[in-house]
């Protein structure tokens, strides 16, 4: 079901519709039952990659069936258009189709978007769920190509940071290739920037078979660029492999990513910058930003100066990947996030949004008013729910939110606010509305610190 090109050159996606029956399994149960052949539908990816985001996925499903009713229902008559992005991770995409089957109690018209060889069988294999069917074969023409952000994690490193526990991070960065969170930028202080790059260096490991498949074409493109800007590959001497881990230390901030804009996938060269002052590195950090950081000191203060001056949406301290799906992370701008409540309130209330020829672009005016029919609106003020903490498993997960501008929500962004929604949904609780208020108006930012092993409790 993959989208096609028609003679008007506008994109034809298929529907497959999901519907909604007593008895049948639920997308839980599917996946899980199913794990070991949607591992193996995995395309190209090493499937301990593949294993590791269908297991994570599942981990945040769980906790999805966990959470209290949210108090809103369809109508009978409802009708959605829910648009999967196939060029998304495995993770991103169990998570996309779970939290908007929690969204929509009577059902969707599911479109995929985009070609990803990686997730193209995955997908087929997802389809055989029971619910999802494809009976009244409808299409949706897009006009123009659906944005989406490349999304990687930077790395910053500072001086006063472990440099052995920073660079045993920092060697095993390509054990994430495909999910969104991969390090492929590290911005690191220019006092400890050699001997950081020697010690990364010595504990470069040998790619697998499956890694080494899965970079034979891109590393050389990778390589040409490195080429180009002048900079030399740092590999590991004892790796006689074509195909090796490769850093390379650049100016400026240059990401090495895929002269082809529509290549979603980070560079396989992890990019080196350096940096002089922490001010220096947040304005870094934040001018070409993939959505994630993981920072590096042993400062406190100097921690939550960068974490909080940082644009992104996750910033691991410390530590990399470490995930609770009771906090909301984002790892694309302009896009869903993912764990606690909000990431099904945002299926409720935003949708990705199709060019077509009846809606060329996204109109800030139309989603300014869709939101204030969301209920009571006010210019300029926000439902606004400040930080939020949580410790679990020795991890300090704290979740900032702030004041997001409505008037983002225009031409040129990747989502939409739901047209029309209380015709859609029925309101149980007067509660409701400050919720899906609150996704619209806020953005949000979760910090994991693993106190008691950096800092003390």
């Amino acid at each position: 079901m993959s989208a096609t090109i028609g003679s008007n050159s506008a994109s034809q996606l298929d529907c497959h519709c999901y519907t909604v029956g007593s008895g049948e399994e639920t997308f839980l149960n599917y996946v899980t039952k199913n794990k070991a052949a949607l591992i193996d539908a995995v395309q190209l990816l090493p499937k301990e990659e593949a294993t590791h985001e269908i297991e994570l996925a599942l981990n945040f499903m769980q906790h999805y069936m966990h959470l209290e009713d949210d108090g809103l229902i369809d109508k009978p008559e409802s009708k959605h258009r829910v648009l999967i992005d196939r060029r998304k991770s495995v993770f991103e995409i169990l998570l996309d189709l779970h939290a908007a089957m929690r969204a929509t109690c009577v059902g969707f018209k599911l479109y995929f978007y985009g070609e990803n060889p990686i997730t193209s069988e995955f997908i087929e294999q997802l389809l055989r769920f029971s619910s999802f069917s494809s009976q009244d074969g409808d299409q949706l023409a897009l006009s123009a190509e659906i944005p989406l952000h490349l999304a990687y994690c930077t790395m910053i490193v500072f001086d006063s940071c472990d440099l052995e526990s920073a660079s045993d991070r920092l060697a095993l960065a390509w054990s994430t290739n495909d999910a969104p969170w991969a390090i492929r930028n590290v911005l690191v202080q220019e006092n400890v920037k050699d001997e950081f790059v020697q010690l990364v260096k010595g504990k470069l490991k040998p790619f697998n078979e499956g890694q080494k498949v899965f970079f034979k074409n891109a590393l050389p493109q990778a390589l040409q660029e490195v080429k180009r800007l002048g900079a030399t590959p740092i590999q590991n001497g004892t790796d006689e492999s074509e195909v090796k881990p490769t850093l390379a230390v650049v100016p400026g901030v240059q990401y090495l990513l895929a002269a082809n804009s529509t290549a979603l996938r980070p560079s396989p060269v992890v990019a080196v910058s350096v940096f002089r002052t922490a001010k220096e590195a947040v304005a870094l950090a934040n001018s070409n930003n993939g959505g994630s950081v993981s920072l590096w000191t042993e400062e406190l203060s100097l921690t939550f100066e960068v974490a909080y001056g940082l644009q992104s949406q996750t910033v691991w301290v410390n530590s990399y990947a470490e995930f609770n799906p009771e906090c909301p992370y984002t790892f694309r701008k302009q896009d869903f996030c993912y764990g606690s409540d909000y990431a099904v309130c945002e299926k409720k209330v935003k949708t990705v949004f199709a060019p077509t020829a009846a809606t060329p672009t996204n109109s800030t005016e139309r989603n300014r008013a869709a939101v204030k029919s969301l209920g009571t609106y006010v210019a300029d003020t926000r439902s606004y729910r400040g930080s939020t903490v949580q410790v679990k498993k020795g991890i300090h997960y704290e979740t900032l939110c702030s004041p997001a501008d409505v008037d983002a929500y225009g031409e040129g962004h990747r989502l939409a606010i739901a047209d029309n929604f209380w015709d859609t949904y029925v309101s149980l609780d007067v509660m409701d509305r400050r919720l899906l208020l609150d996704t619209v108006h806020n953005q949000r930012k979760v910090i994991c610190i693993p106190f008691g092993v950096t800092f003390a409790n």
